[in-house]
């Protein structure tokens, strides 16, 4: 076989005129960018950008030539090189650039176009290959790692890897030594060629290339092993990442890393010095101090974790200026943007408020949670709500924190629990205005996600899901519940039985299909409270509104509690019962609903049922919790732990000499 032996062979004067053009081009943006101005040198390298260009097509116009393509490659790097930087990540047209390149060196050399595809591993075992083609061919492979790694493919840099460094041995006589396919291995015993003086410019040698690829390839290897929880792998690749070259934000991502690591490695005390490295390399970023505060709250120091909490709110309310074009490619440019998943994620400043508020809710610092919602209701109805934003979607956009309903919700329980009762019933009435065309009349609940139906109310549908209707009537059913609440605390009675009523008559539209339809022909019945009550088995719904039906269960017994609360205030005794008997019977296991029960028959002087009730819990005290304790809404758990039997403890004591006194002698 013998290269290309009809391609015309370029004219020696062309070849050094166009060779002056790209040295002359890449001369002009390194003076650029070492004297102009940061918002001058993105003008600068569209200028050179152009030039290169210009100079690449006339080069790909004329038929390829082996004389020709040790230039032609370089100029091709430059401009991949220099576009990359500028528009700040890779794009498939930079692929399809490499691919184009890459299909001239082969017909260059009189080598067809492999069945494989794999045009790296036909060039690199051709007998063709010119000692002045190593160098670019080099950058290439570089550029199309960098472009490999941002499209999260390692294993194919890996292999082109080894096709490389098989091609060097041959050519140098020396076996490879224990082939791997490990890519920071691969990485390290790559040996890319000097370039020569009499060589074309470039704009960013293969070696310098390498250092960034070995640098990314072991921060992104270690953040996967994190993600996945192999942990020791983890720290061992992020140590390389810290050891490496690496500019100051992306130190500050990998220290922040590291303590991500060695926190769930239960080493606190070195995670927290690489946290604190973390703000020395990047001060006033977000991930280390969201980081800080996990840490902190895993000690169980609550002070420090809302110390760090409060700082992530100042950090992330100053503005962030945009990234710059960067030049050369570095690794900031190969790193994508964390998931929310990842511990490099902040959030936003209405996510970090939201956290400061509901920890500060949790921790009994209600004061200043009051603060915070206020605070993020009001970032929340001045931003993205006042120009349209849905009642329903995630908290800027994010499944981490709640829904913007929830906020609602958890900000009027909290007002609740400090006694600012009206304004309390403000909040509540925000949240109705704005859910209330999305309450269902009726909602029927069957097997499998197919047959849920729904029927809607009669104003015009802004969703047709049902799962999505079911938590619209969650909220409201929430709403009136703390409206009527704050009326108890008010002391207005008769407002607050109407609003426990209401929250229950919406509560009740939810009906498993079948039992609704067979129990009664019109399908009212069990809707209100002297019907049927349903207390079905999960098993019948889909897995994703089975969280929605413990919540539904559980504000029927909050809302009947509350009601029963009322009656008992009221004086009247029996109907507090009744709202405590149903209470128990629509949320099995709920302690609280047992214990307002019980309270009200010793109050009857039901002794033998109260002490029945009795026995029946201190038989299950010791049985496993409740599987939704610690998965139902922060609102719903504030709101159980204000209904509360103050004088739980006395009455229990009480029961338990009643029950001596028989065996007394």
């Amino acid at each position: 076989m013998s290269p290309g032996p009809t391609a015309p062979q370029a004219h020696p004067g062309c070849l050094r005129l166009w060779r002056e053009e790209n040295d002359q081009l890449v001369g002009q943006w390194k003076v650029a960018a070492q004297h102009s101005g940061q918002s001058l040198k993105p003008q600068a390298a569209h200028h050179v950008l152009d030039g290169l260009r210009g100079l690449l097509h006339r080069l790909q116009g004329l038929p390829s030539a082996l004389s020709v393509l040790p230039l032609e490659l370089t100029v091709l790097a430059n401009t991949l090189t220099l576009g990359a930087g500028l528009t700040q990540r890779f794009m498939k047209d930079h692929a399809l650039d490499i691919h184009r390149g890459l299909e001239r060196v082969l017909d260059a050399m009189g080598v067809p176009l492999p069945q494989s595809g794999d045009l790296w591993k036909a060039i690199f075992q051709s007998p063709f290959i010119t000692p002045e083609m190593l160098l670019p061919l080099h950058l290439l492979v570089g550029l199309q790692g960098a472009l490999w790694l941002t499209d999260n493919h390692p294993g194919d840099l890996a292999r082109l890897l080894c096709t490389v460094m098989r091609s060097q041995y041959k050519e140098s006589g020396v076996p490879l030594l224990e082939p791997t396919e490990d890519l920071l291995s691969l990485l390290s015993m790559w040996d890319p060629p000097i370039g020569e003086l009499d060589a074309p410019v470039i704009l960013q040698d293969a070696r310098s290339l390498r250092d960034v690829l070995l640098t990314t390839a072991a921060f992104l290897q270690g953040l996967h092993e994190l993600h996945v929880g192999n942990l020791l792998l983890a720290l061992s690749s992020l140590q390389k990442a810290a050891l490496s070259l690496c500019p100051r934000p992306v130190l500050a991502q990998v220290h922040t890393a590291l303590g991500a690591c060695l926190r769930k490695m239960g080493h606190p005390q070195r995670a927290l010095l690489h946290l604190l490295e973390a703000l020395k390399a990047g001060p006033g970023q977000g991930p280390p101090l969201l980081e800080a505060a996990r840490l902190y709250r895993q000690l169980g120091h609550t002070t420090a974790e809302l110390d760090s909490l409060r700082l992530l709110v100042e950090a992330l309310s100053i503005p962030q200026d945009s990234r710059p074009p960067l030049f050369p490619i570095g690794v900031e440019l190969l790193i994508p943007p964390p998931s929310p998943a990842s511990c490099l994620y902040a959030g936003t400043q209405s996510q970090a408020r939201y956290l400061l508020a509901s920890r500060c809710l949790q921790t009994g610092r209600n004061g200043e949670a009051v603060e915070q919602y206020l605070d993020l209701l009001a970032l929340l109805l001045d931003g993205p709500m006042s120009q349209g934003m849905p009642c329903s979607v995630f908290l800027s956009g994010g499944s981490q924190v709640p829904r913007v309903p929830e906020v609602f919700l958890e900000t009027a329980v909290a007002l609740i629990i400090v006694g600012r009762f009206h304004d309390s019933l403000t909040v509540c009435e925000e949240l109705l205005s704005r859910i209330v065309l999305l309450v269902p009349q009726k909602l029927w609940l069957g097997q499998g996600g197919a047959s849920f139906k729904s029927s809607l109310s009669p104003a015009p549908p802004l969703s047709e899901n049902p799962s999505e209707r079911l938590c619209c009537l969650l909220w409201a059913s929430a709403a009136h519940l703390f409206q009527g609440q704050a009326h108890a605390g008010l002391g207005a009675r008769k407002e607050a039985l109407e609003e426990f009523s209401r929250c229950l008559e919406l509560l009740f539209r939810v009906q498993p299909m079948g039992r609704a339809v067979d129990q009664d022909a019109g399908g009212d019945k069990g809707q209100g409270l002297n019907g049927d009550v349903v207390s079905s088995n999960e098993d019948e719904f889909p897995s994703e509104i089975c969280l929605s039906m413990k919540v539904l269960q559980r504000l029927k017994a909050v809302a009947l509690i509350s009601r029963g609360l009322e009656w008992v205030a009221e004086g009247q005794d029996a109907r507090a019962l009744q709202d405590f008997l149903l209470g128990v019977q629509v949320c099995p296991g709920y302690r609280n609903a047992s214990l307002h029960l019980l309270h009200v028959l010793w109050r009857l002087e039901r002794k033998d049922d109260a002490i029945a009730i009795y026995q029946k819990l201190e038989s299950e005290a010791d049985q496993q919790q409740d599987d939704s304790e610690g998965l139902l809404p922060q609102y719903l758990e504030s709101c159980m732990n204000c209904i509360g039997i103050t004088e739980q403890e006395s009455l229990l004591q009480e029961l338990r000499k009643s029950l001596q006194r028989p065996s007394s002698p």
